[in-house]
């Protein structure tokens, strides 16, 4: 956003737009890509975290378990099959993960090498 500079926020105020006009016309479609790729890395990175949450809420069973908690929870109660069940399922989100992933870096090169900003 720094790059991009502050002169199409400014012209748009300047004009009369509110703020949140200015937000979802100008600003927002400069940086969407980079808006979708932060929250898909977030996403990847909270379906696969599992010390911090193990360490800092003390597994809570009900209130403070991810995923990965709940799998290790499982198996260590000798319930196999749904431990290996949730782990194909956290399995094919991070394979979803990976493919939008891909998706959007492709979407933002092409943009970069085309040479538009948004």
């Amino acid at each position: 956003m720094i790059e991009q500079g502050r002169t199409e926020e400014e012209a748009a105020l300047t004009l009369g737009a509110s703020g949140w006009r200015t937000f979802l016309t100008v600003t927002l479609p400069n940086i969407k890509w980079a808006l979708l790729y932060g929250v898909l890395l977030s996403n990847a990175r909270a379906m696969g975290e599992f010390g911090a949450v193990a360490v800092v809420s003390g597994k809570i069973r009900g209130q403070t378990a991810t995923m990965p908690i709940a799998i290790e929870m499982a198996y260590n109660e000798y319930l196999s099959v749904a431990a290996f069940s949730m782990a194909a399922v956290l399995a094919a989100l991070a394979l979803v993960t990976l493919l939008l992933k891909t998706v959007l870096e492709w979407r933002f090169a092409d943009q970069l090498a085309s040479g538009r900003r948004h």
